[in-house]
């Protein structure tokens, strides 16, 4: 008996420790094309980008939790095939390996520019460790560098960036930040806080030319504008890696498709984390979800089916993001909002609360963190809310969740 799981970050490692957790005693290995141990992505962009944290403060788990779990870790392989007939998969290294059961936690890959000079030296994407660690080599002789991209990556990257002292210019496609996902309230206070941090920030622009020869000069916009660059960051999205899946017969629509056990069309395959597409029963639709809750908790559904109980996938997401000394708190999925409630408690704290038919669906929390604890388990749990309670800074949040519904 062995499950084999084909990558090692947050979703893979969360799966191989679930499996020995619940008491499974087959084989299990767990493979990532990474050549140092499997790490947290999120300092990134944030701690690690700065040189703050530590190497070893990255890794997900210490070299020892590997061995004494009886988890094969396999470093610096990438799977080229999997043959599902046989039920193997193959290496790049033409080892072949027989699985029982298997998991994809592949994760997803890097959008890249497409422009003219994108491939210039100097243009960098930040999505793993080697991606990191060649930005910070990068750093050493860039004083203006241009970040492209208004999501979480290029406000984390803009702000460490900013905060290493560099002359940053961060270019959005669109007329505000996080605009795919976040109410203008949240939006202006996060223009606001990098504007006053000395971040250059242009709305509305389009990139269409990184100018230079040999390395990166300039970006240039469509409106003529050029910004002078001695390095080009760009986070402008991911697309699932679904290769392996589409190669091998499996079901893929903008990630691989899984039922509420995160099985795959083959029941003997299942798909985790960011690479996997899912009905969610709240949302009544298909979902591919980008976050380390996602991913944890989807290898929990995953490996508690494996060992033979089968508990449906219906966790709400959540999401967090550290820029400056600031911390933004994300639960629910706010599209389909009719209606906001903003509860603000100072200048750097505020809660926005986003109600569809006076049901909370989403929160968006700035420096509230206890605002954000209490609001994310009442996310599409109760029939109502109480409106003026919500935004009123000097009454108990619960009460505004419990006092109408009866709670």
């Amino acid at each position: 008996m062995s499950c084999i799981i084909i990558g090692a970050s947050h979703a893979g490692v969360q799966a191989a420790a679930n499996l020995r957790r619940q008491g499974y005693a087959g084989k299990v290995i767990l493979i990532s094309a990474d050549t140092v141990l499997p790490y947290q992505r999120p300092p990134l962009s944030k701690a690690f980008l700065q040189n703050v944290l530590p190497e070893q403060k990255l890794w997900l788990r210490p070299e020892t939790f590997y061995q004494q779990k009886d988890i094969d870790l396999m470093l610096g392989k990438r799977v080229t095939n999997i043959d599902r007939e046989q039920r193997t998969v193959s290496l790049d290294d033409m080892q072949c390996l027989s699985y029982d059961k298997l998991i994809l936690a592949t994760g997803a890959s890097i959008r890249r520019l497409t422009v003219p000079g994108s491939d210039l030296s100097g243009v960098h994407y930040l999505r793993d460790y080697q991606d990191t660690m060649g930005i910070r080599d990068s750093l050493k002789k860039a004083h203006n560098v241009v970040v492209i991209g208004g999501g979480y990556i290029g406000l984390e990257v803009a702000a460490s960036l900013q905060k290493l002292g560099k002359n940053v210019t961060l270019l959005l496609k669109h007329d505000r930040p996080l605009s795919h996902i976040s109410n203008n309230v949240v939006s202006d206070y996060l223009t606001q806080l990098h504007t006053t941090h000395g971040v250059n920030i242009q709305l509305n622009v389009v990139v269409t030319e990184i100018i230079g020869v040999d390395k990166v000069l300039a970006v240039e916009t469509e409106n003529g504008q050029r910004y002078p660059a001695d390095m080009v960051i760009a986070g402008i999205g991911v697309v699932p890696e679904q290769q392996l899946a589409e190669q091998c017969g499996l079901d893929v629509n903008n990630g691989i498709r899984v039922n509420e056990y995160m099985q795959t069309s083959d029941h003997n395959i299942y798909a985790i984390g960011d690479c996997s597409s899912f009905y969610h029963p709240v949302y009544q639709k298909q979902l591919r979800i980008e976050s380390v809750q996602n991913a944890t908790d989807q290898a929990k559904t995953a490996s508690t089916a494996i060992c033979g109980q089968f508990v449906p996938y219906s966790a709400t997401a959540w999401f967090w993001s550290d820029q400056y000394d600031d911390k933004l708190q994300t639960a629910g999925l706010s599209e389909g909002y009719d209606e906001i409630v903003i509860r603000q408690e100072t200048e750097k704290s505020l809660a926005v609360f986003y109600l569809a038919q006076n049901q909370l669906i989403a929160v968006d929390t700035i420096n509230q963190p206890k605002s954000f604890m209490i609001s994310r388990k009442y996310i599409h749990n109760l029939p109502k809310v109480n409106k003026v309670i919500l935004a009123d800074k000097n009454q108990d949040l619960n009460s505004a969740f419990t006092e109408i519904a009866g709670v």
